[in-house]
């Protein structure tokens, strides 16, 4: 089997969306989505721990083209609600697993990455756009251990240059200005740039951060209406009622994560505003606050930021990076 030209792994919220749609409509590539094989060695590694050597990936690439192979999962993983709590400290581990994996298909890593802060700020957006209801603060705290898991880039870097991989990063801020983005794609990777593509912020899981405060007001009401529904009154616990509850219960959490969210992607301003008016919302600011304890930053210069200096990609970012970092107070 041939080598890919180069694997995209990620990081997750990091325009791999968007950067997927370009590669996939490019002449310029054969390209290959990696969902189902970063899902399938995922869910080996969280049933056991398969051996890695012994999951092939056959894939028969064409020569006449680069070939390149992208899934953000293969980096990011432990940061969403549907995530078991038991296996939200494996971030690492897993990231592991598939490196070991992902050996025989190629030699070259692209990572693209962002401000930390940024980061959290987007994953938390991500999760209430798939159902979740906690302010950021909230979710920081919940979700610390994977938060701070995907954002140790100086293990990342161990783990994938230990599998022989050698790691390239973009970084997101560029793509502010498309062109600069991809001639640095281009300088690091040694491939072409694909062709351009008309903006499409649906396709490319852009996220309406104006939404952000009801659709998480809509998802707690959801949650409410759920746990109601499984309180059953126990006169009435029954084998037909407990069968009638649990397709009620599957019902709302499938609403909550798909309906919401296609209705959310339908609203316009003034849509978004009548239905604003309608839920109690938290302040704004505070649902968007973030405060991170000493140990926190401290790790994210140390195992983040001090890693990023070795990439050419960061030198115009990484003092924006730490100076957005020291506005982080921690909590009182």
């Amino acid at each position: 089997m041939d080598s890919f030209d180069l694997i995209h792994i990620g990081h997750g919220k990091c325009l791999s969306t968007l950067l997927q749609r370009r590669w996939s409509k490019s002449a310029h590539y054969n390209f290959f989505h990696g969902l189902d094989a970063g899902n399938a060695l995922s869910q080996a590694f969280l049933s056991g721990g398969i051996d890695p050597a012994s999951q092939r990936i056959d894939i028969r690439l064409n020569r006449d083209k680069p070939n390149l192979l992208s899934y953000e999962g293969f980096l990011y993983f432990g940061c969403a609600e549907d995530t078991a709590p038991h296996h939200r400290h494996l971030t690492l581990q897993r990231q592991a697993h598939i490196a070991q994996a992902l050996k025989p298909l190629g030699d070259k890593v692209l990572m693209v990455l962002r401000d930390p802060l940024d980061w959290i700020a987007s994953s938390h957006a991500q999760y209430v756009k798939y159902g979740g209801a906690l302010p950021l603060q909230r979710y920081f705290e919940y979700f610390r251990r994977p938060l701070l898991d995907n954002l140790d880039l100086a293990r990342s870097l161990e783990i994938w240059e230990g599998q022989d991989f050698r790691p390239v990063a973009l970084a997101v801020e560029d793509y502010r200005d498309p062109a600069r983005f991809w001639q640095s794609y281009e300088a690091q990777t040694g491939l072409p740039a694909p062709e351009e593509a008309d903006d499409d912020a649906l396709a490319d899981n852009q996220t309406d951060q104006a939404a952000l405060p009801a659709r998480a007001a809509a998802n707690e009401l959801f949650d409410e209406v759920q746990r109601l529904i499984e309180r059953q009154p126990p006169h009435l616990s029954n084998p037909e009622r407990k069968a009638e509850q649990k397709v009620l219960v599957d019902a709302m959490a499938k609403v909550k994560q798909w309906g919401l969210r296609r209705a959310f992607e339908t609203m316009d301003a003034d849509a978004l505003a009548r239905f604003s008016d309608r839920l109690a919302l938290a302040d704004e600011t505070s649902f968007r606050r973030l405060q991170l304890d000493p140990e926190a930053q401290r790790h994210l210069r140390r195992n983040y930021l001090a890693p990023l200096a070795r990439f050419p990609a960061f030198a115009p970012h990484l003092d924006a990076y730490h100076r957005h970092l020291e506005t982080i107070e921690e909590p009182a």
